[in-house]
């Protein structure tokens, strides 16, 4: 009769290991994927690949925020001229919430010196869209924050099951499924070397002044997220700055709101709003569009005067003698951004 019963037992444990790994594989496979084109642009599937192939605690600069980040920042172009080592997460809207679980992730494989928080967001009261919302959710691992928002998203949209679990919201995907899909599942994606940077030369003319002012409200479920970030950046010895990257979309009211809560929170504050023409930067060609991001022409400018602030500020090596990996990446990066140039 005991016999029997561990036999039992051992069938029953087999069944829910096998069910297991077959859960997860046809996730993988079916979840929605944002893969990088020609290593040409940042998407938050390859972005989040390259990142973990980085060699652990190797990085001295992250940059979070919206998709002003990743238009403006370019971790490689910092790189050749400075040695400093750094990458750029952001995402179209990206609320706060989101925000602070992009950083909970990046830290577990990288304790970088600084962390650059971009401002833009503090006034988003607002749930993302979905497939926004799952850009960033679907790279990340299970923690305690994913729960939290998995029950508490304020969205119609969303349920908890597909916060955690993307193979509910992608189980009938099967007619979508392409060669990238597989090659995900196979961990044998093209790599990339562009650090969560967006390379575009496409270029708008824009005027660069405030909004006309709104009433601005910082929600206290932002206020409550920019907290966890200084929270936990103090645990792990990390530099926190506030900046603002510089944009047409931008309210007086929001730029104070900002800077009393790097105040409050002792946070060094950088309005570049105010940093246009020091910057250097040309509303006629260096914006992507009208209203918001830069591109290739504004990205360099605007990360020239971050790098220079880092090394005035701080006392970070310069890799370049020695960081094989990064010197490869930057040989291959500089002939696909020319290769990019209008001609």
């Amino acid at each position: 009769m005991q016999v029997m019963n561990k036999k039992k037992v051992l069938k029953g444990i087999c069944f829910v290991l096998i069910f297991v790994v077959l859960f997860f594989f046809f996730q993988k496979l079916l979840q929605a994927k944002w893969i990088a084109s020609d290593s040409e642009n940042s998407a938050s599937t390859s972005a989040w690949i390259e990142y973990r192939s980085l060699e652990e605690n190797s990085l001295d600069v992250l940059f979070l925020g919206t998709s002003h980040s990743y238009f403006a920042v370019d971790p490689m172009y910092i790189y050749d001229r400075t040695g400093i080592t750094g990458y750029v997460f952001g995402g179209p809207g990206l609320r706060m919430d989101l925000t602070y679980m992009n950083l909970e992730d990046a830290l577990k494989t990288q304790t970088p010196s600084i962390v650059f928080l971009d401002m833009s967001s503090i006034q988003f009261d607002f749930q993302q869209e979905e497939a926004k919302c799952h850009k960033v959710l679907d790279q990340l691992s299970m923690t305690r924050s994913k729960l939290e928002y998995a029950f508490n998203t304020e969205s119609e949209e969303m349920k908890p099951l597909d916060v955690l679990f993307p193979f509910f919201r992608y189980h009938s995907r099967w007619s979508d499924l392409g060669k990238n899909d597989f090659k995900y599942v196979l961990n044998d994606l093209d790599d990339t070397y562009i650090r969560g940077h967006y390379i575009t030369y496409q270029s708008k003319e824009t005027e660069f002044h405030f909004y006309e002012d709104v009433d601005y409200v910082l929600t206290d479920r932002n206020l409550d997220y920019i907290k966890r970030m200084k929270r936990l950046c103090d645990e792990k010895g990390i530099q926190l700055i506030f900046y603002k990257i510089p944009t047409p979309t931008w309210y007086e009211s929001q730029s104070e709101g900002a800077k009393e809560i790097a105040e409050m929170l002792d946070v060094p504050w950088l309005e570049l709003f105010y940093e246009v023409d020091e910057i250097g930067l040309d509303v006629k060609a260096d914006f992507r569009d009208k209203n918001n991001h830069l591109n290739q022409r504004g990205a360099e400018k605007l990360s020239a005067y971050l790098a220079e602030y880092i090394q005035e500020h701080y006392d970070l090596e310069d890799q370049r003698p020695t960081n094989k990996r990064w010197n490869e990446d930057l040989i291959r990066y500089k002939k696909l951004v020319e290769s990019k140039i209008p001609k």
